[in-house]
């Protein structure tokens, strides 16, 4: 009985191990493997597939195979945000490795980079990794060992550490000790924000294009140097899903991806579903995913000469979970990613010289192609600002992208592109293709459902005039200095700062922060032969002023945020309003909160987050929707409420609350949802639920019948995925300072849309500085049901409420922290809210 008891009580006490398999399933049949390369057990001291790897543990183990194998090296190539190495193990033959660099850069030898767990709680990929290196050394497998003396296979273990060290930190601190498969477990639930986002709480898959974050510059880099022919992408998907790989919906191809490209991936797929029958495991393609977005892993480098493929594995968050099509597991989703990696080194192999000429041909047959169209290329108009200048021009090289300065003013369709304050971006240069993507303007496509945004016009984003020319203009290779030629004056009484130049925002934190007396003009200034526009700030000097500490000031203003400033000796204008004047204001230093939590974006609360510090270098209190009640807002000068669920997180007890912080004098900023939620409740313009319904009873009743298959294709047409609309400004209103265009592009994506003016209310015809404009269409697809929702929407809407103010957007600002061009309308409802004045008549 006692010998029972024992054999049931070791039985439970090995039952995690149950859930982790032993090496030998995860591995081809027929394979003999060195003994002497250490196997991840070895080192790790765990099963793969008990508990999720952690990135330090990735490290280690990648770092012992490094300094023990000479076919192996470890390439460190960046930190991420909280300070984990972003590192690269090579695998090759020993004279490869040691002759790296040459290799590098020998074309006629083959790359494969495969990238795990772009997506941090996605980690069967990061945990197959380790796997998949320690295969690569010790199998003695002919073909394999043949194929690493003329190719090199790169492992990224994790694009997104500090994503995969929330996630592995979350799920095994709540994993039990017997394994719990119900999906309500907290080990198959994460917190907000989950670790599919970096620090920031970015899609780190969306940021290979835009370049916001340290980790895709990093990245970026590499890729370049290295210029692989393949890239893999291992991902998961929902735990009820089987195996997804490449390729994707056929008709949802980005157009710019050739047919060489598809054939290539269709051959790696033959390998892939090889690889899985031998297993028994299910799978499909050409379905659910595209290949449009080119911010994307997997599409990327389809625009490079480079093949992309996409793996999405069925997710076991907690090691097991039950779903309605069986039992999902960790370990069977570490084998799919192993066996597909493993299948793309076959495929490869097979079709070497295929993927080896397609990467050689590529960039010139992209050139050739870009000949027959009608312009050489595209000028961008940087004169706004030499600071946007130099992130432009530092952008386009991080895409190898070549560009010159304009060397004599050019005028087309009406406006002045003036000599050095302009950009020429030739379509004669290997980037060709990235190049027409970045401007690419398309509003009509074969498939009118994507994956991700329909549009990223880099001109759009940006907030720059930029036009096509049939031919090169003159043009060098001159860079024009950005940095302002500040002269410094003994006898000034007062420093006038240009809104418009440089990183003016950072520049009056930074004043702030030293505890200086600041002023706003809400209006133009002309003194002194002075001319600033409106939203310039002053900083009065006292007679007593220590100059040299006022010297340092100036300087650091001019050296670290390229801003423009000037000395005024006097007061009096000489010509409109005079320093004195009631339109020129005390800055009341901004104390910022931004609530967080579930059931808020975390996407865009993270790229508000990354803005202002950042950008702006402004703390901003992250308070979460659960702990608000306990907070005292009366500390805040502001709220931000980024889009999401507020109706059942507010009580009518918070609501008053936060109602009655407005009209004390707090300025409140909604996005999206959250500016419905304060029209629904703060404004009283919600729609009267009865009519509604009705109206709905009255829609079902009249509706006809419609096929079953239509429904995806219909629901497309409801859906605002997001595309590029034209928005016409009113540059005379606060929130619009800093800006220049009096058309700008915003990133429309969701289903907001601001309630229009009542006609019958005169103060708010006054309050809509940002409206969707009668051209609406400007790149991506915005189907019929959405062009009549959007006819002269208000896009941004900020009026007084008591002593404070509502300011509501109709769209995010600052969507994915690329969207410089109306970032400041953002950046401005902090600094400049107390400007706007009521409008009442």
């Amino acid at each position: 009985m006692i010998k029972k008891s024992l054999t049931l009580i070791s039985l439970l006490i090995l039952a995690p191990l149950l859930v982790a398999k032993p090496l030998e399933f995860y591995l081809p049949e027929g394979e003999m493997y060195d003994a002497s390369v250490p196997s991840p057990e070895a080192i790790l001291g765990q099963q793969l597939g008990d508990k999720h790897l952690r990135h330090d543990q990735l490290i280690s183990y990648l770092s012992v195979l490094s300094t023990s194998r000479p076919n192996a090296q470890l390439i460190d190539y960046g930190r991420s945000n909280e300070g984990r190495r972003l590192v690269m193990l090579a695998i090759s033959s020993a004279a490869n490795i040691e002759n790296i660099e040459q290799v590098k850069a020998d074309p006629d030898v083959l790359k494969i980079l495969n990238g795990f767990s772009v997506h941090g709680n996605e980690s069967s990929g990061s945990n197959a990794s380790v796997l998949f290196a320690w295969y690569l050394l010790a199998t003695n497998n002919p073909e394999v060992k043949a194929a690493m003396e003329n190719t090199v296979v790169l492992i990224d273990p994790s694009f997104n550490p500090d994503g995969l060290s929330r996630f592995t930190t979350y799920v095994n601190n709540n994993r039990s000790l017997t394994t719990v498969t119900d999906a309500n477990d907290m080990s198959h639930v994460e917190q907000w924000p989950s670790g599919r986002t970096n620090h920031y709480w970015f899609d780190l898959n969306r940021d290979w294009l835009l370049l916001t974050q340290t980790e895709s510059k990093a990245r970026i880099k590499q890729f370049h140097q290295w210029q692989p022919h393949i890239l893999t992408d291992h991902h998961e998907m929902g735990s009820a899903a089987t195996f997804f790989f490449q390729p994707g919906v056929p008709s949802r191809k980005n157009p710019l991806i050739s047919a060489k490209n598809v054939e290539l991936t269709n051959e790696l797929a033959k390998f892939h579903g090889k690889a899985l029958d031998a297993v028994g495991q299910r799978y499909y393609n050409e379905e659910s995913f595209d290949d449009f977005y080119p911010g994307k892993g997997s599409t990327y480098p389809d625009l490079q000469g480079s093949v992309g493929i996409l793996f999405e594995q069925a997710r076991a968050m907690g090691g097991v979970i039950d779903t309605r099509n069986g039992q999902t597991t960790l370990a069977n989703g570490i084998r799919n990613q192993f066996l597909t990696a493993r299948s793309t080194l076959a495929g490869a192999q097979a079709n070497r010289q295929a993927f080896i000429d397609y990467k050689k041909n590529f960039f010139t047959q992209a050139k050739q192609n870009a000949k027959k169209l009608s312009y050489s290329g595209y000028l961008v108009d940087v004169g706004a600002n030499p600071l946007t200048a130099k992130k432009l021009r530092d952008y386009l090289q991080q895409h190898r992208i070549e560009f010159e300065n304009l060397a004599a003013d050019k005028t087309v369709d009406g406006h002045k592109y003036s000599k050095n304050q302009a950009l020429y971006i030739p379509l004669n240069q290997d980037q060709t293709t990235l190049v027409q993507s970045l401007f690419n303007t398309d509003t009509t496509f074969e498939n009118n459902t994507f994956y991700d945004v329909s549009a990223w016009n880099l001109g759009m984003a940006w907030g720059l005039n930029w036009t096509k020319v049939s031919s090169r203009p003159s043009s060098n290779n001159e860079i024009p200095s950005y940095r302002p030629q500040n002269s410094y004056n003994k006898n000034a009484k007062a420093y006038v700062f240009d809104w418009h130049s440089g990183n003016a925002p950072a520049a009056l934190q930074y004043l702030t922060q030293q505890n200086k007396e600041i002023f706003i003009t809400g209006k133009s200034l002309d003194i002194n032969g002075v001319k600033v526009p409106a939203g310039s700030f002053i900083l009065p000097i006292a007679n007593n002023a220590n100059e040299d500490e006022l010297f340092s000031l100036l300087s650091t203003i001019t050296d670290a945020f390229s801003v423009k400033w000037y000395a005024l000796s006097t007061s009096m204008a000489d010509k409109g309003v005079d320093l004195g004047s009631p339109a020129v204001q005390k800055l009341k230093t901004p104390k910022v909160m931004m609530l967080v939590g579930m059931g808020i974006d975390a996407y865009q609360a993270g790229s508000l987050w990354h803005l202002f510090d950042t950008q702006v270098y402004l703390p901003l209190t992250k308070v979460r929707l659960s702990n608000l009640s306990r907070v005292d807002l009366n500390q805040y000068t502001h709220i931000i409420m980024p889009s999401g669920n507020y109706k059942s997180a507010f009580d009518e007890r918070m609501t008053k609350k936060i109602d009655t912080w407005v009209k004390k004098g707090g300025h409140l900023v909604a996005i999206q949802s959250a500016a419905t939620w304060v029209e629904n409740n703060l404004q009283k313009t919600a729609t009267d639920e009865s009519k509604k319904a009705s109206g709905d009873e009255q829609e079902k009743a009249t509706a006809k019948r419609k096929a079953y298959g239509d429904f995806e294709a219909d629901r497309a047409q409801k859906v605002l995925g997001g595309a590029i609309i034209s928005a016409d400004a009113d540059l005379t209103h606060p929130l619009a300072f800093g800006t220049h265009l009096n058309t700008q592009h915003v990133l429309m994506k969701g289903s907001s849309v601001l309630s229009k003016p009542d006609a019958k209310n005169d103060q708010e015809i006054y309050n809509i500085p940002l409206q969707v404009s009668a051209e609406i269409k400007a790149a991506g697809f915005v189907s019929d049901y959405w062009l009549e929702k959007l006819q002269e929407a208000p896009l941004v809407v900020a009026e007084r409420s008591g002593n404070g103010s509502l300011i509501k957007f109709g769209f995010n600002p600052n969507f994915r922290a690329f969207w410089y061009g109306t970032q400041r309308w953002m950046i401005n409802s902090v600094f400049m809210a107390d400007l706007i004045r009521k409008t009442a008549r």
